[in-house]
């Protein structure tokens, strides 16, 4: 470890992180807007849509450990048949089968970034750790192998094992103990402020990704509008070198 260095770890969130979604969002995967019929479900009153998602949501956040991806697409057909039966949708078993098997095991659902592989890469080769402090599901593990990020890490912290989500204390207290280092020595690169605002709580230092909505910065936080900014932000705190 480098301890003429101010920062020599760096935690990492994964949804508009490091990658992104292929369809509306995470739950509305492509496959779902196709059998849904895209435009049709649009028909349908955004306010009755939104809370028809957070309803069926809701047991997946209160019942949230799971142990491996049998159960997670398990679960995704819980979530896809409240939904189906919520907004009329008309889907079929088999239909509502085939998005909950889609939404587990295509890993085609999820994009990196363009500078995220080389990002990782290079924090490696230069001695920092690399930990995720992720909310997520069983097959992110598989997912990330497959996309060849899985040895960047020293380890990952991944809600669906700890049964909690952000910005639940255990998540971070587990990172850090994982990370093995003093939090001041540590950034943290989330999307969402609230995550940021629990990390802040413990000495970790925030760094907000604007990647999902690149014209607007957040104030509160040093902003990143991808994976590569994050070596561009160490460099300055680090005195010009990484």
């Amino acid at each position: 470890m480098n301890t003429e260095r101010a920062i020599n770890g760096v935690f990492f969130d994964l949804g508009w992180t490091l990658e992104y979604h292929a369809g509306e969002d995470w739950l509305l995967t492509p496959c779902f807007l196709h059998h849904a019929q895209q435009s049709q479900f649009h028909k349908i009153d955004p306010v009755l849509r939104k809370q028809a998602i957070a309803d069926a949501y809701r047991p997946l956040t209160t019942r949230h450990k799971m142990n491996d991806c049998e159960e997670e697409r398990v679960r995704f057909t819980e979530f896809y048949t409240d939904l189906n039966r919520s907004l009329s949708l008309g889907f079929s078993q088999e239909v509502i089968e085939e998005i909950a098997w889609d939404h587990t095991y295509n890993f085609s659902n999820y994009i990196l970034f363009d500078s995220t592989r080389e990002t990782l890469k290079t924090l490696k080769n230069h001695g920092y750790r690399v930990g995720v402090i992720s909310d997520t599901w069983p097959s992110t593990v598989p997912q990330q192998k497959e996309a060849g990020l899985w040895d960047y890490y020293d380890f990952a912290v991944l809600s669906c094992d700890l049964g909690v989500m952000k910005p639940n204390p255990l998540m971070y207290e587990t990172a850090l103990e994982a990370m093995k280092l003093p939090p001041e020595e540590t950034i943290y690169v989330d999307d969402l402020v609230l995550s940021l605002d629990k990390a802040s709580e413990y000495g970790i230092h925030g760094v907000c990704s604007i990647a999902q909505n690149p014209e607007s910065p957040v104030s509160s936080y040093p902003c990143v509008k991808e994976p590569a900014e994050v070596l561009t932000l160490l460099k300055q705190i680090n005195g010009g070198r990484l």
